[in-house]
């Protein structure tokens, strides 16, 4: 039988744009309704799970992340391949099948997070983490409503397991999407501010990311990365992580790109989104999108996101020649 999930979006409470967490993986967890059974053989397992990252799907071209969770662990590096059947009126047609690719994070270290700090040092902490990667699969939706997922997972040389969900594709994105303007946001800037955690809850804050506002470099001409996360209170803890990637990339391109780091809570206040975080239009964290000099998204991510995803969309950004 299928899961629902429902992968539209209504306005959220602040309080509830973390969701629920299963092991820290969940970005943001939505609410949930039975939908028609679909026969499809062979049937689910039902010790395989899918922890969804992606939040907001659409008509054409998505990535599609998720987690895999099995007797209660993460499972990592399995062979895995995605299914995506069309639903009408209970029944489910096959009409794509997409190899899912399992992305380590380059900030975990031996089961432990690597934190990243301002000056390029780099510290590991003492806890582990469950959190060592994330499955990815390139998924095309032809229409706005209902599908059906199935997930196929073969760990090593064991058998072959799978996991079947229901999403909700959208006609038209709620957040910026690749190919249209990014919103000339003013966001708040180390300037304004007498102290930096009041706009960075990371720990420490970290001024490269806060020394431009995002009308501004856009005016400018100049690329951006632009990290919408809130490390200390996001609940999901992939925010903190996410940002830390952000910040590998800062040796290499920060004398071409302007990083943005922007909290999701106002200034002072963890019942109201900022004016820029509005201004996007998000409801889930985090995210982090790839904007050209001229002012045009060309890549977003959501939830947990990789150095390797992040530079191939930057570097289409920049062109051979600005590599």
């Amino acid at each position: 039988m299928w899961s629902s999930e429902r992968a539209g979006r209504a306005r959220l409470r602040p309080s509830l744009i973390a969701g629920v967490v299963a092991l820290g993986l969940l970005a943001v967890c939505f609410a949930q309704r039975d939908r028609p059974a679909a026969q499809i053989a062979p049937p689910a397992t039902e010790g395989l799970q899918v922890l969804l990252t992606t939040s907001e799907l659409v008509v054409g071209q998505n990535r599609f992340a998720f987690g895999l969770l099995k007797d209660g662990k993460l499972l990592a590096d399995a062979r895995v391949a995605m299914r995506v059947y069309a639903i009408h009126d209970g029944d489910a047609r096959l009409v794509a099948e997409t190899p899912a690719r399992y992305h380590r994070l380059e900030v975990v270290e031996q089961g432990k997070r690597v934190h990243i700090h301002p000056d390029g040092s780099r510290h590991v902490h003492g806890e582990a983490t469950d959190v060592q990667g994330i499955y990815v699969a390139q998924v095309t939706f032809s229409r706005s409503g209902a599908w059906g997922l199935e997930i196929l997972a073969q760990p090593g040389d064991g058998t072959v397991e799978s996991a079947r969900l229901s999403v909700s594709a959208l006609a038209a994105s709620l957040t910026p999407m690749a190919g249209t303007p990014a919103p000339r946001s003013r966001n708040l800037i180390a300037s304004d501010v007498s102290e930096l955690k009041q706009i960075d809850s990371s720990e420490p804050p970290d001024p490269r990311l806060h020394q431009t506002r995002i009308a501004d470099a856009i005016a400018q001409g100049k690329p951006q990365v632009i990290v919408f996360a809130t490390p200390r209170y996001c609940t999901s803890r992939v925010c903190g992580p996410v940002v830390d990637i952000v910040r590998t990339l800062l040796p290499t391109y920060g004398d071409r790109v302007v990083f943005i780091h922007q909290e999701i809570w106002e200034t002072g206040s963890l019942n109201k989104f900022s004016p820029t975080v509005e201004e996007w239009n998000l409801r889930s964290e985090p995210w982090i999108f790839v904007v050209d000099g001229g002012g045009t998204v060309r890549a977003r991510f959501e939830g947990l996101t990789t150095r390797r995803e992040l530079e191939a969309a930057l570097r289409l950004v920049l062109g051979p020649e600005r590599r």
